[in-house]
């Protein structure tokens, strides 16, 4: 029998079965009461680099979770899923597919949290004794979806309509979060849709060891927070600049052999700037669009068929490289931004000129379009 959470198990967990009819100030209070995550509560500190404007958060309390302390092998990760056996935060969405379901539950390790429940004394200590700089605090939530109840499913091979499922009800926690109607956030955009926008949603997916996944279930991590990632901050500065969203740019600039497919509303591509082999953007061409809840039906499908071909492409690509499948998946959204996916596979190690900006890749961007737009041809036949 395929290792999965059954149903029933899950609905004994879920505070809410349905997102849409939870009220936010009920999910405020429920997870700033929740005494599980409070004991895994981030220091609530943000610190700034001043060379290149990205942000450090602080959880100390990250060290103690199991699977930072832990060694398992792949066997004893085969033989125990926390998730498949309902051990579990809060579930707060269910929605079922043609064969199990998608969920979307509080993350036990957030990596932020309301501000009232930051300890104090971790807030003292960063904030007032030397020789820490000061620090901002930072605060929010931080949610998980989880793509299949099923152990062995993800975006690469679920069908079609179920992925479809997973993605719309993402879109759905997105425009939750981003329009609460409480005071708990400070606004981020005037209107979008008519709607006040609060805070940011930053929403990223973790696939393998090397990228950083600590569980091979899968799933994607959203953060709801009062800071804007130094990554998405350069897509609202990058439009100030120019005058047109990075996306629009993309669109306009990258040379046409780097196209992978074009699905009509929605194009695959390869960057120019590849700085990693089979490195890869989806972007949705209407750039005033820069929220997933603000896509139409057939963005939503197209969208949804781009990702599962690019992640279908990623894994087989590198199995055929002899490297283990590991990718990072980034959703460029928030103010200034045109909504792009960003596909960042582990092809090639970091070293230290990496980490001065001076990226050394193996590849260039032409041969790895090439290879990307041959695996989709033939997995599409």
């Amino acid at each position: 029998m395929r290792k999965q959470l059954p149903l029933a198990l899950a609905k004994s967990l879920a505070l809410s079965e349905d997102l849409d009819q939870l009220q936010f100030h009920l999910l405020l209070e429920n997870i700033s009461q929740d005494p599980q995550l409070k004991q895994f509560a981030p220091d609530g500190v943000c610190q700034i680099d001043p060379r290149n404007g990205n942000l450090v958060i602080y959880n100390s309390a990250r060290a103690k979770r199991v699977h930072t302390t832990a060694q398992p092998t792949a066997v004893k990760e085969d033989q125990h899923c926390p998730i498949c056996e309902g051990e579990s935060a809060d579930i707060l969405d269910i929605a079922e597919h043609s064969e199990g379901f998608t969920f979307i539950n509080k993350n036990l390790y957030p990596i932020f949290h309301p501000i009232e429940d930051i300890p104090i004394e971790n807030a003292d200590y960063f904030l007032h004794q030397d020789p820490y700089h000061n620090g901002r605090a930072s605060y929010g939530f931080h949610l998980l979806q989880w793509t299949s109840s099923l152990h062995n499913k993800d975006w690469h091979n679920l069908p079609f309509g179920d992925a479809l499922i997973s993605f719309k009800r993402l879109a759905a926690l997105e425009k939750n979060l981003l329009c609460q109607p409480t005071d708990f956030m400070s606004r981020s955009e005037t209107q979008v849709n008519q709607e006040v926008v609060s805070g940011y949603v930053s929403i990223i997916k973790n696939f393998g060891a090397t990228a950083g996944a600590s569980l091979v279930h899968g799933h994607q991590q959203i953060a709801y927070s009062n800071i804007l990632p130094q990554h998405f901050f350069n897509n609202l500065r990058f439009r100030k600049r120019h005058n047109k969203s990075f996306s629009r740019y993309m669109l306009e600039e990258n040379p046409s052999e780097l196209l992978v497919k074009d699905y009509g509303e929605v194009q695959l591509i390869v960057p120019y700037f590849m700085k990693r082999p089979l490195d890869m953007l989806l972007i949705v061409k209407d750039s005033d669009k820069r929220y997933l809840h603000q896509l139409n039906s057939p963005e939503q499908q197209q969208l949804v068929n781009g990702m599962q071909h690019a992640i279908q492409a990623i894994l087989h690509l590198m199995e055929q490289m002899g490297i283990p499948p590991a990718y990072n998946m980034i959703i460029n959204n928030g103010p200034g931004c045109g909504l792009y996916l960003e596909f960042l596979p582990k092809t090639q190690m970091m070293g230290g000129y990496e980490q001065i900006g001076l990226f050394v890749c193996q590849s260039n961007a032409a041969h790895s379009a090439e290879q990307l737009r041959q695996q989709i041809c033939l997995s599409s036949d």
